[in-house]
């Protein structure tokens, strides 16, 4: 509820600077007109300096609000809702693969050391994704202790590599907190797609992709991959 009252009185300050901003020029015109204001190019500078600091704010305003939107709050990585406005042109550049990545038995870490070094696993393994990430790749959380990567111009073998380097990484890390130290492992259904194949349906891909995923579940540790 406090969080919630916080956002709309930063809603409704930036509204009222935005609006002053405006005001401000329509103020000074008055003034300079009756002859009230003898230097003009004093009343400019003031007038300009209102107006860029407003709108400055109001821009570092809005930026804040879209990276709410399109930001997982633990993680920092991007969430489904920024993937899924992102996808449909990444795909566009095959060939093109999708990695879904699962930490395995998740669960008993909650169970076994709390929340609170659960979602440092998390954090650090976000950590893990983005080290392994090219600049045009996409990552995001995709729910719980599931995430997802676009790679957009990657063929099934570079994939596989990068998933494999993913999965290493993971397995050789040491998580460490408030005293605690465990070792997780992940499990990688990849589904690609080449130049010869026909783009109908961007949920194929997950479906197709979820599947890899089930099947290396039963192994853990483990990479499957599955071409459209």
């Amino acid at each position: 509820m406090v969080e919630l009252r916080k956002k709309k009185i930063n809603n409704v300050t930036a509204f009222i600077v935005l609006i002053l901003t405006d005001l401000s020029l329509w103020f000074a015109i008055p003034l300079m007109d009756k002859g009230y204001i003898l230097n003009y190019s004093l009343i400019w500078i003031f007038v300009v300096v209102i107006q860029v600091t407003g709108k400055a704010f109001f821009g570092v305003w809005v930026y804040k609000l879209y990276k709410e939107a399109y930001t997982d709050i633990l993680t920092g990585l991007y969430n489904r809702r920024y993937f899924y406005k992102r996808l449909p042109n990444a795909i566009m550049k095959i060939p093109f693969s999708l990695l879904l990545i699962d930490i395995d038995n998740f669960k008993s870490i909650n169970d076994t050391y709390g929340h609170v070094v659960g979602d440092f696993v998390l954090r650090q393994f976000a950590d893990i994704l983005r080290s392994k990430a090219r600049k045009d790749d996409i990552i995001a959380r995709w729910g719980g202790e599931e995430f997802v990567m676009a790679l957009p111009q990657t063929g099934v073998d570079e994939a596989f590599h990068i998933a494999d380097a993913i999965r290493k990484a993971v397995e050789g890390h040491y998580f460490c907190c408030e005293g605690v130290t465990c070792n997780i492992t992940v499990s990688i259904g990849i589904a690609s797609i080449d130049e010869r194949a026909d783009i109908d349906d961007i949920e194929q891909f997950f479906v197709t992709a979820d599947k890899a995923l089930y099947k290396a579940k039963e192994n853990k540790n483990y990479i499957t991959v599955t071409k459209l």
